[in-house]
C-alpha cells in the first residue's frame, strides 16, 4: 500500500505543518474522496443511459436532448469572432459525452441547437454536470445559456427538465430546485451526495484549515467557495470548493510562502496514486480511535492489510453506529455513492447486524466485543538491532 509520504507533492505539502498539524492535515488528505477518470466516464455513461431508459418509459421514444453545464462567458463576443471553447470541467464533461453520443439511440442529440430542437419537437432535455457545491454554476449557466424559447417550453410542461451530476452538496441541489422552477427532485440523479463535509464536524480539523487558509484569502473563503470546505477531488481537478489549504498558493518569506498540493487546483501526474489507492482505508484506526474502540483501532493496525475496502467500510459503519452515530453522520464520513451505501447495509441487515431501522442488534454488540478483544502479539526481536515502529495510532514516532 503506498502511503502519503510515498508521493513526493503530499510529503512536500505536509511538511509545511507544524505538530501536531500534520497528523490532523495526513488524516484530511486520507478521508477525502478521490475521483479517478475510470470511475467518472463508468458512471457517465450508465448514467445517461439510465435516465434515457426512465424517459422511454414515461413518452416512449420521444426526442431528447443532452448539454454539459457551462460555464457563461466572461467576455462577450462579436458575431465574427469565434466563441471561446469553455475552460471549465464542462469541456470534459462535453468531451466524455461526445464519446459516448455513438452509443445513443437515433431519437436522442447531444448539444442541438434551437432549430433542431423545435423541428424535433423535443420534449426532454438532461443537463449534466460533474459536480454542484452551491449550486451557483448551474444556475448561472441556466440563466446566460438557456434560450428564452427553451425556457417558456419547460415552464409550460412542454418540455422536462433533467440534471445528472455525479457528486452534490445538498445545499447546493436545496438552491438550484428554489431557483430552476421546472425543475424537480425526481428528475435530479446523483451519484454522491453530502449533507456536511466531515471537515467541518470535526473542531481539530476547522481550526488547522483556518489556521494555515487565514494568509490565503479572506475567511469567508478559507472553507473553499460557499464554505463547504468540499472533500471532493477529481483526477481532472479540484473544485472551488475545496479548502484553500489544497489549491490556492502564496508567496512571501519561507514562512509565509504556501506550496499548494493541488496548485491552482491542477493534478500533477505525481499525484494520480491518491486515485488508485484506498487511503481511506490507512485512515480508519483513527476513526476507531475517535469513535472509542480503542482497542479495535490498535487490533485494525496489526490486521490492516488483510482487510478489503468493502470489509473496512462494514467496519466503519458497525462501530460508528455502536456509538449511536446516525446514518447521515456515517454517509458524509465515508462519501460513498448511495447504491454503494445501502448495499453494504443490506449486507449488514441480511446478517443480522442491524435491523430495518439501522439499529445495532444484540448480535452486532457481541461481534464489536470480540473484535476489541486484545491480541497476543508474537514479536521476533533481533539481538543486533531493536525494531521500533515508525507510527502508532496514526502518529509518527
Amino acid at each position: 500500500m503506498v502511503q502519503l509520504i510515498d508521493i513526493p507533492p503530499a510529503k512536500d505539502w505536509l511538511s509545511q505543518f507544524e505538530i501536531p498539524d500534520i497528523y490532523m492535515a495526513e488524516h484530511m488528505l486520507r478521508r477525502m474522496r478521490y475521483i479517478a477518470f475510470e470511475e467518472f466516464e463508468k458512471w457517465l455513461h450508465t448514467s445517461v443511459h439510465s435516465v434515457l431508459e426512465e424517459i422511454e418509459k414515461q413518452d416512449g421514444k420521444s426526442s431528447v436532448a443532452i448539454f454539459p453545464v457551462s460555464k457563461p462567458f466572461i467576455h462577450k463576443f462579436n458575431k465574427d469572432k469565434e466563441a471561446k471553447l469553455p475552460n471549465d470541467s464542462s469541456g470534459r464533461i462535453a468531451h466524455s459525452l461526445k464519446n459516448i453520443e455513438r452509443d445513443l439511440p437515433k431519437h436522442v442529440e447531444l448539444a442541438p441547437r434551437l432549430d433542431s430542437m423545435r423541428e424535433q419537437k423535443v420534449k426532454n432535455i438532461i443537463f449534466v454536470d460533474d459536480f454542484v457545491g452551491t449550486g451557483d454554476r448551474f444556475i448561472k449557466s441556466w440563466q446566460a445559456t438557456v434560450s428564452g424559447t427553451i425556457k417558456s417550453w419547460c415552464s409550460f410542461g412542454w418540455c422536462k427538465v433533467w440534471f445528472l451530476t455525479f457528486a452534490a452538496h445538498q445545499a447546493g441541489i436545496k438552491k438550484i430546485l428554489k431557483t430552476i422552477h421546472p425543475l424537480e427532485l425526481s428528475r435530479i440523479k446523483v451519484n454522491l451526495t453530502i449533507n456536511k463535509s466531515f471537515m467541518l464536524k470535526n473542531s481539530g480539523m476547522e481550526n488547522v484549515l483556518k489556521k494555515y487558509g487565514s494568509n490565503l484569502g479572506p475567511a469567508n473563503q478559507v472553507m473553499g467557495y460557499g464554505g463547504l470546505a468540499s472533500p471532493i477531488v477529481f483526477q481532472y481537478g479540484c473544485p472551488n470548493n475545496v479548502p484553500l489549504i489544497f489549491w490556492l498558493g502564496s508567496t512571501g518569506t519561507i514562512r509565509t510562502k504556501w506550496m499548494p498540493l493541488f496548485s491552482n487546483r491542477s493534478i500533477s501526474s505525481e499525484l494520480y496514486p491518491l486515485f488508485s489507492e484506498d487511503l481511506a482505508k490507512s485512515a480508519m484506526p483513527e476513526e476507531l480511535w475517535t469513535s472509542g474502540h480503542y482497542q479495535l483501532a490498535l487490533n485494525f493496525m496489526e490486521a490492516v492489510s488483510g482487510y478489503g475496502q468493502e470489509q473496512h467500510q462494514l467496519l466503519f459503519i458497525l462501530t460508528w453506529l455502536s456509538k449511536k452515530r446516525s446514518i447521515d453522520e456515517i454517509k458524509d464520513l465515508l462519501i460513498l455513492p448511495a447504491n454503494d451505501f445501502d448495499s453494504l447495509l443490506k449486507q449488514l441487515k441480511d446478517g443480522g447486524v442491524i435491523d430495518e431501522n439501522a439499529a445495532l442488534t444484540r448480535f452486532a454488540y457481541d461481534i464489536v466485543a470480540r473484535l476489541e478483544k486484545k491480541r497476543k502479539m508474537n514479536v521476533t526481536i533481533k539481538k543486533e538491532k531493536f525494531y521500533f515502529p515508525s507510527s502508532f495510532s496514526g502518529f509518527r514516532r
